[in-house]
């Protein structure tokens, strides 16, 4: 058993990591480079908005049927503010006008032919070209491919671009076409692995899905997914170090030393769980091999702003969760949430919170705009979509460098990074969003698994 264990990076990955190696009687220690911890899970109330509650400022919820943050939520003392989504219907923004999503759908693939037709999305050559690939009998996925790779042949162009790149693509503030089918939508990647047709292969999970169903699909936590962070913050106490970044490890017989400028920490396990191109420089030195593909990863940039604004000065009902737009469409958002009628516990009743994304690695126009035109872009966006009047509270949250994108072959290379550090760097291990998930339900699997070892 290794009894020392020192965590590096104070993220959801790190943290859970550490949790568990505390639960397991270790003597745990958190280095975490910044101020607070925590990583890209954070809330806050927003300035200038009469709200008597916290907003996210990136994700608002999780995979309730990934089972890994409900169940640290009741381990923290967190199970009774879990809270579900209201299940209202999302849209797709499209010639000019908020269309249904096609239902049933999975991962933005749709299932019914007529849905497609009638939702307005795509052109009548578009869903007839759907209509005759749908039921086309495909061999086996057999390894990795990017996700369009496998669907376009099953969905045509129009339905990929205007259905499944917006879900997909925003999600990893990338596209679709360059993303690992494996990494990034294993679902899809089972259904394209069973071979035959791909619409039968999809409603057979369905049905999977629907006869195991029990409770909700999302969760969230009110108050914020902040509290998460604070809990586990406050059950780790002192054993968590702020402002201490790691500057280098050191080889100590069979254990470790990890450098921070102030101190240096004996470790017979370290857990790097910090961001790719960190993680590579701290194991250059010890295993280049294993460092190379970390620092090539590439990250997406993206942004969220949130609008704070009453009801009354919306002309659209927002009788939904929000929209996604695709890129064809030429709007600088990605997608718009709206917060305050997919969560209860966001609507006071008299605010609409509006909740808008904008970044993707092939569109990185929001960069090079000041935050006084970036918010005035995505303002002129919400009059033209959902008829926004008046002048909200705004609020800007930057997230640079935040989203590691999973090229065909990742999963492998992850393995192989495992396999590298073994050998090198015995007693390090690697986990975290750059590795094998981005939600919140796969950071901290990987961060417990770690902490585990």
């Amino acid at each position: 058993m290794s009894d020392r264990v020192v965590v590096v990076g104070g993220g959801i990955s790190g943290l859970a990591a550490a949790h568990e190696a505390a639960r397991l009687g270790r003597d745990v220690t958190v280095l975490e480079a910044t101020t607070r911890v925590g990583g890209k899970i954070d809330s806050g109330f927003v300035d200038g908005a009469d709200l008597p509650f916290p907003v996210d400022m990136a994700a608002d919820g999780f995979l309730a049927r990934q089972p890994e943050v409900t169940e640290l939520c009741y381990e923290l003392g967190l199970g009774d503010a879990l809270v579900s989504p209201t299940g209202a219907q999302a849209f797709i923004w499209a010639n000019g006008r908020l269309c249904s999503i096609p239902s049933p759908s999975v991962l933005g693939v749709p299932l019914d032919a007529d849905a497609v037709a009638a939702s307005g999305i795509v052109s009548a050559a578009g869903a007839a070209d759907f209509a005759a690939r749908i039921d086309t009998i495909t061999a086996p996925l057999i390894g990795d491919a990017s996700v369009g790779e496998v669907l376009r042949p099953c969905v045509g162009d129009e339905v990929f671009e205007h259905l499944i790149d917006p879900l997909l693509g925003g999600i990893n503030a990338g596209n679709a076409d360059g993303l690992s089918i494996d990494a990034g939508a294993a679902q899809l990647a089972d259904a394209a692995r069973a071979g035959g047709s791909l619409r039968d292969a999809l409603r057979a999970q369905v049905g999977k899905a629907q006869a195991a169903a029990a409770g909700p699909v999302f969760n969230g936590v009110e108050g914020g997914n902040r509290r998460i962070i604070d809990a586990l913050h406050t059950e780790l106490g002192d054993r968590v170090r702020t402002s201490e970044a790691v500057v280098g490890l050191d080889r100590d017989g069979s254990s470790w030393l990890v450098r921070t400028g102030q101190a240096t920490y004996p470790a017979d396990r370290v857990v790097l769980a910090t961001p790719a191109w960190i993680s590579a420089d701290l194991i250059s030195s010890h295993a280049p091999a294993a460092a190379a593909p970390l620092a090539e990863l590439a990250y997406g940039d993206a942004v969220l702003v949130t609008f704070v604004i009453d009801k009354a000065q919306v002309e659209h009902p927002l009788d939904g969760s929000g929209f996604l737009v695709p890129r064809a469409e030429g709007l600088l958002m990605t997608a718009c949430s709206w917060a305050s009628s997919k969560w209860a516990h966001y609507d006071d009743g008299r605010h609409a919170i509006l909740r808008v994304s904008a970044g993707r690695t092939d569109d990185a126009r929001w960069l090079h705009l000041t935050p006084d035109e970036l918010v005035a872009q995505l303002c002129d966006e919400l009059v033209q979509t959902v008829g926004l009047r008046g002048e909200p509270a705004i609020r800007l949250t930057p997230w640079k460098r935040s989203l590691p994108q999973y090229r065909p072959g990742h999963l492998d290379r992850c393995d192989s990074l495992d396999a590298e550090l073994t050998a090198t760097m015995p007693g390090v291990t690697l986990t975290g969003a750059q590795m094998r998930g981005l939600g919140l339900p796969a950071c901290v699997r990987q961060g417990r698994q770690a902490g585990a070892v």
